[in-house]
């Protein structure tokens, strides 16, 4: 994609995040069905529109900005995270009201949140990793969540510059305020900066929650040239307990009768409460499961429906069909009776909806298909009494207490952004919520493989920044599960084993493999192991790091989906030469000119294509799920076509091995598909000319290893029910 391209995709992003005419950025205001990974998304996106659409500099050029975030959540710390590891020419500037960053969850033991789990049962849901390049994390209770990203945030924080990079602007200066009970946004006279006054508490960066040198709270102004508005959920509706503070609904009873709650509400936090309070042993993200392991052909129709969009908006009828289908009866009878068997004894629930027929629930887009699916199930089950009428009538008929009653009715988004923006701001929020749709944010990603893990723009990367070589062998890392790691290192060791073992070489020997990986808004070949072998590199870590397809020998395997190696005849200056051509250098440092063979074997998988979404994707026949690279500094060493049938052998065999990994007796592993959102465009790169290339050679004999089974070597960790291929 070219430079001009980018750009104007990214100011196209901008607009939607935008306050019209004004330096102010919303993040997910407008959007329904929010979610801890959509916001880091919309907040990962937002910095990439900022960077690619000019606005803020990763140069001296154009001068140093002040950057204001409001909303020390999720989506706001992801957003100071990603700046600083974009190194951009700014100071940033963080305000939260509360005592800490990240206070709703922080603490919070009885909510779980799980990256994918509202997107089940879609291909990529049962990932158990955000897989995001900052600030990333695993499924698990909300307060390790929280753990997990501070961790990850005090080590952007404190991370420093590469020795080997030279820059001409200083590091982003950033600070934090907590507490900051008074806190006012105004637009500057004249646009397009904005003022800032406030009174908080000023923190240790990388440790929010230390107090940093100086007063206690401190009351100031100061103009800023961007405010990103990371308000998040907004402020709960209701006098109920709040969604994420603890309590023991799902507790059963000590010692008491049976109880009677009211939930009010049917979005995804309702039906949420309406499950931990009828379901025993309730966990958001195991119960699907439990209900529906062993039952393949219920989960096929599943996720037929899901993405049918007709059927999808009349989701109480098609269960309704489904349920009744002679051919599922017996496995949909057992799924009722297993829920049925796991329904509490201690408990009774009136479900308050406005709506008065229950079908009514299913047409409401913002609740997710899987939170549908179970409410759907419960009532069969009658697991609950739907009910409408007056909350406290309701609660006075049924002697229901105040502690029983359970509002949850959204939150109030408008509320919380007017408290912040000054009076002359409210007018423009206004005609921004009755226009809402324009505003929607794309919660896919948009960024390229890598880009948050290299200096410079998309484009402009090697031009801006003078990176050395010892930068380049590690950078444009993206998440890599260890699973994918420790099972790659077992090929390369012992692919590297056989070849010493075999030729008997003394000299420098190099193994590793690259899986296929949809990053961001392309396709790349990820590093997933360190180089084994013989006197390879110092320990530096080489793992993640991501390339374009297309580029280098790993590139051209990908690209021909052929062996690729040195010829028999071929010099060091011919090699250097191909590797140029190969553009290699782009995204790599340059190949030690001590190199002398190498070979690129491409991990075929030959089959029909996955559905997207309910898009059936071209069959374009093979596809590559991974590339095996070897380089040594032995001249001829894969000359011997006798041992190159043998690596094909070793490969193939391992690729008929990752059927079984998952086969365990934990149960825990999960070859899933990637998530990329409900759009994807696999990037097939042009494939180089083999008469253009002077030491290479591409093998029609062997042919490559071949699967039918495996998609894509996407390992990790999972309590989910397998509802897709590996």
């Amino acid at each position: 994609m070219f430079a001009d391209e980018v750009q104007d995709r990214a100011q196209s992003h901008l607009d939607a995040f935008r306050v019209p005419d004004c330096p102010i950025f919303l993040i997910g205001t407008f959007d329904k069905g929010i979610t801890v990974l959509s916001q880091q998304v919309r907040a990962l996106n937002l910095v990439w529109s900022l960077i690619e659409g000019g606005e803020v500099g990763v140069t001296a050029e154009g001068g140093r900005k002040k950057i204001a975030i409001v909303g020390a959540g999720f989506a706001g710390l992801t957003v100071a995270a990603a700046l600083l590891k974009k190194r951009v020419n700014a100071d940033i500037t963080i305000f939260e009201r509360r005592d800490t960053v990240l206070p709703l969850q922080h603490g919070s033991d009885s909510r779980w949140l799980h990256p994918h789990i509202y997107e089940w049962p879609r291909g990529g849901s049962e990932a158990y990793s955000a897989a995001l390049p900052v600030l990333n994390w695993t499924a698990s209770r909300a307060s390790d969540v929280v753990v997990q990203v501070l961790g990850a945030w005090e080590n952007v924080v404190n991370a420093g510059d590469p020795t080997t990079v030279t820059y001409d602007y200083a590091r982003p200066g950033l600070t934090v305020y907590c507490n900051t009970q008074h806190l006012q946004v105004s637009r500057t006279v004249p646009p397009p900066a904005a003022d800032v006054e406030w009174i908080g508490e000023r923190r240790e960066p990388a440790e929010p929650s230390v107090s940093a040198d100086g007063p206690a709270s401190e009351g100031s102004s100061a103009p800023f040239d961007f405010v990103v508005m990371a308000t998040g959920f907004g402020i709960e509706t209701g006098e109920s307990i709040s969604y994420w503070r603890n309590e023991t609904l799902a507790q059963p009873h000590l010692g008491q009768a049976r109880s009677t709650y009211i939930v009010s509400g049917s979005g995804d936090g309702a039906m949420i409460d309406l499950f931990r309070l009828r379901i025993a042993h309730f966990r958001q993200d195991r119960i699907l499961s439990e209900l529906f392991s062993g039952y393949p052909g219920v989960l096929r129709e599943l996720r037929e429906l899901c993405e049918d969009p007709v059927a999808e908006q009349s989701n109480f009828n098609a269960l309704d069909q489904l349920w009744a289908r002679p051919d599922l009866t017996a496995s949909t009878k057992e799924i009722l009776d297993r829920l049925r068997d796991r329904l509490r004894h201690d408990t009774h629930v009136l479900l308050r909806v406005k709506n008065p027929s229950f079908a009514g629930l299913f047409i409401d887009r913002r609740v997710s298909f899987q939170n549908r699916l179970l409410a759907y199930l419960l009532y069969r089950a009658g697991g609950f009494t739907p009910t409408t009428g007056d909350l406290s009538a309701l609660a006075l008929e049924h002697s229901v207490p105040d502690d029983r009653v359970i509002v949850r009715h959204g939150t109030q988004k408008t509320e919380v952004l007017k408290s912040v923006l000054a009076n002359g701001l409210h007018d423009a929020i206004d005609r921004m919520f009755k226009d809402s749709s324009r505003h929607n944010q794309l919660d896919e990603p948009a960024w390229s493989g890598g880009y948050f893990d290299m200096p410079a723009r998309r484009e402009e990367g090697r031009d801006n920044v003078k990176t050395a070589d010892t930068v380049k062998s590690h950078w444009r890392k993206e998440y890599l599960p260890s699973p994918v790691e420790a099972i790659a290192t077992v090929l390369a060791s012992s692919v590297a084993g056989y070849i010493l073992e075999s030729t008997g070489t003394k000299q420098r020997l190099r193994v590793t493999l690259h899986r296929t990986l949809r990053a961001g808004d392309e396709t790349v070949l990820q590093q997933c192991c360190q180089y084994q072998g013989l006197d390879h590199d110092p320990p530096e870590r080489h793992a993640g790091r991501t390339f374009p397809v297309g580029k280098a020998t790993i590139g051209a395997a990908y690209s021909l989906q052929k062996i690729v190696r040195t010829s028999a005849t071929a010099t060091a200056e011919q090699l250097e030469t191909d590797m140029k051509k190969l553009e290699l250098n782009d995204a790599s440092r340059e190949m030690s000119k001590k190199v002398r063979s190498v070979v690129a074997i491409p991990l075929l998988r030959n089959g029909p294509q996955h559905e997207t979404h309910g898009l059936a994707m071209a069959d374009r026949g093979p596809t590559v799920i991974g590339v095996l690279y070897i380089d040594s500094f032995d001249p001829g060493l894969f000359d011997d076509l006798g041992l190159l049938r043998v690596l094909r052998q070793i490969c193939e065999s391992f690729l008929g091995s990752l059927l079984r990994l998952t086969e365990t007796e934990a149960q825990r592993i999960a070859n899933t598909r990637f998530w990329t959102g409900r759009s994807q465009s696999l990037e097939v790169p042009i494939p180089p000319q083999s008469k253009d290339l002077e030491a290479l050679e591409a093998l029609e004999d062997p042919a490559p290893p071949t699967t039918t089974e495996v998609s894509q070597i996407n390992f990790d960790f999972s309590d989910f029910v397998p509802v897709e291929d590996s």
